[in-house]
């Protein structure tokens, strides 16, 4: 895929690199330092300025670049990203609606049997509870997960316009997305689905031995062993965090997506982890305060929703109608909180792609390239290039350091002036006559 999005009649991404999958770049060769910034200065000479056509300055990343392009991101991008997202939402939200309709009313008569039990709650009468609510949380968790499987293709490929600030329209985005979502899905799915499997093993098993006799030692075992998964859990995660942008921009299987991912990604856990962990505190608090009036209205309906006794002092019992309002309202909610939220984490991991490849395989110089930037190769720095400026006609065109100056010739020998010519003397007085006659 090219760096444009692979616009006919447009330069390909990557200039005279030697080219990847689709376009992208290759790799470039092993050890490549600072990109287009390994050269140092001369002595007493101003540091570089990194050309920043887009977000991103071309360059190697610091942490305050990273963080300020994601947001820059949404903010120059807000359409094109959260348009396509809300249309993924609204055909989502079918499904979700039909899941709390039907689950409202058992989980309301589950409820009101629980309240009604008083102290003597069965073992049914609590899972008739936990049962519907199970199944929401399932429900909510694979819409979010659909949700960020599809949010992960669609910001990679504004970050890519955004990085050369190129236009991006919502059409345009879903339509160089789409391709790609199978094959982020299936990336997604060994990641996720490996860790889940290993948590879901564990605790069956821990599940199983509660009802034996086994010894401390084993309980202790189990339990260390269970932290180990989970420890191990998180370093993949986030080890593995730079397999959707490998897999949308190089085009790439989803298992060369996850290869691409982890040996890129050496050396950068921390890193990873920091920027990760940043936006989604950030994004998360952004949402509290956006959701907080609608909480409000969520927190007043709920105890209006059940029926209290004569006294006022004991619960009675939910309408099915109640309920289903109460679970719409909490999924339609939480569904659009979800929607916010879910470009972050995406949008982070891109930057962090563009920096680990920036810094290994001098991928700033194939960015200006596309960009229209010229890399100065002497001294290893990028220049935008400008047209010399204009001569005037009867000027030598400047240039340092100056041409030698012509040999000076001889003096030249002003010509000798003539002298003057003295003027003849007068005529006498008869001047011209001839002698007297006899």
């Amino acid at each position: 895929m090219s760096w444009d999005g692979g616009s006919p009649g447009q330069q390909q991404y990557g200039g005279g690199q030697p080219q990847g999958p689709g376009g992208w770049p290759g790799y470039g060769p092993p050890g490549g330092g600072t990109g287009g910034w390994g050269q140092q200065n001369p002595w007493g000479a101003l540091p570089p300025i990194a050309p920043k056509p887009g977000v991103l300055p071309l360059r190697p990343l610091t942490f305050g670049d990273m963080f300020s392009a994601v947001f820059d991101t949404l903010r120059r991008y807000t359409a094109a990203v959260y348009l396509p997202l809300l249309a993924v939402v609204g055909v989502l939200a079918v499904p979700l609606a039909v899941g709390c309709v039907l689950l409202a009313g058992p989980l309301a008569d589950g409820f009101n049997a629980l309240v009604n039990a008083g102290d003597d709650v069965t073992a049914d009468q609590a899972w008739d509870v936990f049962r519907p609510i199970l199944l929401l949380v399932g429900m909510l968790t694979l819409v979010s997960f659909l949700l960020y499987a599809t949010a992960g293709p669609l910001v990679t490929v504004v970050l890519r316009a955004a990085t050369l600030g190129r236009p991006m329209k919502a059409a345009q985005a879903w339509k160089e997305a789409r391709p790609r979502l199978a094959t982020t899905f299936a990336a997604l799915a060994l990641t996720f689905g490996s860790v889940v499997l290993a948590y879901v093993l564990m605790t069956g098993l821990l599940i199983l031995l509660a009802g034996t006799d086994a010894p401390g030692a084993v309980w202790l075992l189990l339990v260390l062993l269970f932290l180990v998964l989970v420890a191990g859990g998180i370093y993949t995660m986030v080890r593995l965090s730079l397999q959707i942008p490998a897999a949308v921009l190089e085009e790439g299987t989803a298992v060369a997506a996850v290869r691409r991912a982890w040996r890129l990604n050496r050396g950068n856990w921390w890193r990873t982890l920091g920027l990760t962990l940043l936006v989604t505190v950030l994004g998360g608090i952004a949402t509290s305060i956006l959701s907080f009036p609608f909480r409000i209205i969520l927190a007043i309906v709920m105890p209006a929703s059940a029926d209290f006794s004569g006294d006022g002092s004991t619960l009675g019992t939910t309408s099915h109608g109640s309920m289903t309002t109460l679970l719409l309202a909490s999924a339609l909610l939480g569904l659009l909180t979800t929607t916010m939220t879910s470009p972050l984490v995406p949008l982070a991991n891109g930057v962090l792609y563009i920096d680990r490849r920036i810094r290994t395989e001098r991928l700033d110089v194939a960015l200006a390239e596309a960009a229209g930037i010229h890399f100065a190769e002497s001294s290893g720095y990028p220049q935008a290039t400008v047209p010399a400026p204009a001569q005037p006609a009867s000027y030598p065109p400047a240039s340092y350091p100056p041409a030698s100056y012509p040999p000076a010739g001889p003096v030249p020998t002003p010509p000798a002036t003539p002298p003057a010519t003295p003027p003849a003397a007068p005529a006498g007085p008869g001047a011209g006559e001839g002698p007297e006659g006899s």
